[in-house]
């Protein structure tokens, strides 16, 4: 049994790149990661209790030496990350009003493409699997539960999502360790793909947890969806630069 935690990075409604992703955790395993980084955080110094979010890395309220300590720590403990990025500004013909018309539709889409992405995962582990995601707002909570139910039960354009259990399960952040190492883990995938420095060093650090093609290896289209997946512009060739 397998639990994926997600959360977002960027916003739906105002950012031309929003992502949305996290970590899946064998239910086995789960004592071992909440043992181990709770070590990281001790020895390091980071204070008990409190989250560390990835937005305090890069704002600098988490000093440099946790922070790459945290990621050295997550990209060594027993856990798959997978990620879905959406470039919503793009200008292909169609693809405005299919996918990104407006916030919800840019969530659902989201949502759509990393459970397929999950569902594939646990069908090769011959395994059973829920997802958490991060709680916004209860009518937005309500809202994304009801879509999930639906293609739950209906499938998807591309995937039975046979293999997920139940319906999404919806919680703070700061309740839940899944949940912060989702953040940590979404944030510098989003960041990477427009800015270099600290996000792209701690991307790569974590790219080999992410989920690969059992046969080819293949990231892409794998444990990192990115859409459109042709390039990073529209379809005027110019590059999306997010706010």
């Amino acid at each position: 049994m397998y639990l994926l935690f997600l959360d977002e990075s960027g916003s739906p409604a105002d950012d031309e790149i929003f992502a949305l992703g996290g970590v899946a955790i064998r239910a086995d395993d789960w004592t071992a990661v909440k043992s181990r980084w709770s070590a990281c955080l001790e020895e390091s110094g980071w204070p008990s209790g409190k989250e560390l979010k990835w937005s305090g890395v890069s704002t600098g309220e988490v000093p440099p030496p946790v922070a790459d300590a945290a990621f050295a720590c997550l990209a060594g403990l027993p856990i798959h990350c997978l990620a879905t990025v959406l470039y919503t500004g793009s200008t292909i013909e169609g693809y405005r009003e299919k996918f990104f018309r407006n916030p919800d539709v840019i969530y659902q889409t989201a949502l759509t493409f990393t459970a397929e992405r999950y569902q594939r995962f646990l069908a090769h582990e011959k395994a059973w699997g829920a997802i958490v995601l991060d709680s916004r707002q209860f009518e937005t909570d309500n809202h994304m539960r009801r879509y999930f139910d639906r293609i739950h039960e209906e499938g998807t354009d591309f995937a039975e999502l046979d293999r997920i259990v139940d319906g999404l399960l919806l919680g703070p952040s700061h309740h839940s360790l899944g949940l912060q190492l989702a953040d940590l883990v979404i944030g510098p995938t989003r960041k990477s793909r427009f800015s270099q420095g600290d996000a792209s060093r701690y991307f790569k650090q974590l790219e080999p947890c992410f989920m690969k093609h059992p046969v080819s290896g293949e990231l892409e289209g794998v444990g990192l969806k990115v859409f459109p997946d042709s390039s990073r512009s529209g379809k005027d060739g110019r590059l999306f630069n997010p706010r």
